[in-house]
């Protein structure tokens, strides 16, 4: 009687562990790729506010970075964002997005690198507005980065990637 009651513990124990190993990979797996598409879409707009604080000392036409400037990594990864980021933080992303897509209409070069001037004009106002909109975002996308870890968020300057701007 013991032998088959042993039997059976081995068999709900196995069935257990082949049930929850998977899910548990599963999980980790989720939480990695959230934190992976925060990190990612929060060094793209450190860039956005880098590049928009540099266009307020030059004017647009001579920084080479807005020639080719595309919302990249939040075209890759908005939709797992819009799953995994509380509404709050998902209304301050979008927001800084649609303020970057506002500085990408305006800005069309002509054919020597040059802007029109009321696209100069225009495209240095929206840039030098979207700063706040983009570190809100960048804020608001700073806890998944770190996982609510607070040993993490003091390790982490605040605009790790900041840095020089070619003008």
């Amino acid at each position: 009687m013991n032998a088959a009651l042993l039997g059976l513990l081995g068999v709900v124990v196995g069935a257990i562990i082949t049930g929850i190993a998977p899910m548990l990979i599963q999980r980790r797996a989720d939480r990695l790729e959230r934190r992976s598409a925060a990190r990612l879409v929060r060094s793209e707009l450190v860039r956005f506010r880098n590049l928009a604080f540099a266009a307020g000392q030059h004017s647009p036409e001579h920084l080479p970075q807005l020639h080719q400037i595309g919302p990249v990594l939040w075209l890759s990864y908005r939709a797992l964002l819009a799953r995994v980021l509380a509404d709050k933080d998902w209304i301050l992303v979008a927001r800084a997005y649609a303020h970057v897509d506002a500085v990408i209409s305006v800005l069309v070069f002509e054919q020597d690198g040059t802007l029109i001037e009321w696209r100069r004009v225009e495209a240095q106002k929206l840039l030098s507005s979207m700063v706040s909109p983009v570190e809100q975002a960048v804020d608001a996308l700073h806890g998944i980065d770190t996982d609510g870890d607070p040993g993490l968020d003091l390790e982490l300057p605040q605009y790790p990637e900041g840095g020089p701007v070619a003008a």
